[in-house]
């Protein structure tokens, strides 16, 4: 059984002379954002406080959701309703506002290092949880809007949902998880899609055929698909040869896949969609291998183009995020093991041709950086560093942890690059996944085992 402690909300909100600040227990309505008064028992307690007790089901999304785009009112547009409380208005940018510490029994239960955040506001962390070795189930962990908790969501018992490579939002709102489990005794690689509606249903799960892909590692939703990066069986000559493949999301039927030619081992795999549903996928690592090949996709699965990006001379690396940015460009951010840093390569969407080439952060007095997701804000990519005085190649964790967040321009200029409170956190895996909450503020999510080592906290925007 997973137990979520609720959250600790450090800013507190209220209206008074033009100012927002929190006075109470608050209930969200709608697609608006729009925070009123009230008794909600699943709301944070007050400020140096938390609540305990997660429910075991989420509530329903409001039906009078419609444009998940709406940007949330600001106190300037309530001045005839000033019994309205809003969302945050005037608090320090970057400024803690909430954080969750989110424990879980390791004997049973577990998080992934991944988050989506809804329409309503409710947040959606991957987890998992098993009886045994094999029966793994695949769902999510609820967090609310304010950081409170709301228990969490599996697959069915009778057809659980696999190992959770992560979670995904579709078109719809509903929650995506893409899972795969080897069947030791058969040998048989099998991958299932657990879908999590957002009006409260039941989730469903169906059997994902994904053809020649036996190892999955990371996955997109693209309307009503989902496009899949991963190796082929081991046993096949040449050994786990590269594939991507599109599935049906509401059957798991293949609608296509191909092979990509790579070189072993087949590691660094990611897969990015574009707002116009252009496909991109990469295959980064050097060191052992000297490859890092980004390619196109059409509709159909054919190549459109192939960059290289390898750099000379070849350093240790591997390709950490793939991401599609406004400008029609393509960004792929590495990780160097020795010094470390991190690096980001930008190609055209269109055509493939290299653009910029940008140093994000590199070893210096100031520790040894990591990555682990960019965010992709309308006008920066937003990239999360995690550094700590250990080298990099000893280790993904870090003691003390330090945290930045560095904006990167869609040109390759960095904008800005401001140190990071992270309240109840002091060490731990330089990898930090960041969203955007219902608000517009910065959610960074720190998973790295054990009971008490899992956070997720909010930023002021």
């Amino acid at each position: 059984m997973i137990t979520i402690q609720s959250a600790t909300l450090l800013p507190r909100l209220g209206l008074f002379a033009g100012a927002l600040a929190i006075t109470g227990c608050l209930n969200i309505h709608g697609d608006l954002g729009v925070f009123t008064e009230g008794d909600s028992s699943g709301a944070a307690g007050t400020e140096g406080t938390s609540t305990d007790g997660a429910t075991s089901t989420s509530s329903g999304a409001d039906e009078s959701a419609s444009d998940p785009t709406v940007v949330p009112t600001t106190a300037a547009d309530s001045e005839e309703d000033p019994g309205e409380l809003l969302c945050p208005d005037g608090q320090p940018k970057l400024s803690p506002m909430w954080t969750a510490n989110l424990t879980v029994d390791p004997d049973t239960q577990f998080l992934s290092d991944s988050l989506v955040a809804l329409s309503d506001g409710r947040i959606a962390v991957g987890a998992g949880n098993w009886d045994n070795i094999d029966a793994t189930n695949n769902g999510v962990a609820w967090v609310e809007w304010d950081g409170s908790t709301d228990g969490w969501t599996f697959g069915p018992d009778d057809k659980p949902g696999y190992n959770p490579l992560g979670v995904r939002r579709a078109a719809d709102d509903s929650v995506v998880a893409l899972g795969f489990d080897i069947h030791i005794l058969t040998g048989q690689h099998l991958m299932r899609l657990t879908r999590i509606p957002a009006d409260g249903s039941p989730a469903t799960v169906v059997d994902a055929d994904l053809g020649h892909v036996a190892w999955p590692a990371e996955f997109e939703v693209l309307g009503d698909s989902v496009v899949i990066i991963g190796r082929g069986p081991e046993l096949d000559a040449p050994p786990f040869e590269l594939w991507v493949a599109r599935v049906d999301l509401a059957t798991g039927a293949l609608e296509w896949e191909v092979e990509l030619p790579s070189a072993h081992p087949v590691l660094g795999l990611h897969v990015a969609v574009g707002p116009n549903g252009e496909i991109v996928v990469a295959h980064g690592q050097a060191g052992d291998i000297d490859e890092f090949k980004v390619w196109r996709l059409g509709d159909d699965g054919s190549v459109v183009w192939t960059s290289d990006l390898l750099e000379q001379p070849v350093r240790n690396n591997e390709l950490i995020d793939l991401v599609v940015t406004p400008g029609d460009q393509v960004v792929a951010i590495m990780q160097y093991v020795w010094p470390a840093e991190v690096r980001a390569h930008a190609v055209g969407l269109a055509q493939g041709e290299a653009r910029w080439d940008t140093q994000v952060a590199i070893e210096d007095d100031s520790g040894s950086p990591g990555f682990g997701r960019a965010l992709v804000d309308p006008d920066a990519l937003v990239l999360p560093i995690g550094r700590g005085p250990t080298p990099y190649f000893k280790g993904e964790s870090a003691d003390p942890l330090t945290v930045s967040l560095v904006r990167l321009g869609f040109d390759g200029a960095i904008l800005e690059d401001t140190p990071l409170p992270l309240p109840g956190l002091t060490a731990g895996s330089r990898r930090l996944m960041p969203a955007r909450g219902k608000c517009g503020d910065l959610l960074l999510l720190h998973v790295w085992g054990g009971q008490t080592a899992n956070h997720l906290w909010s930023f002021a925007p």
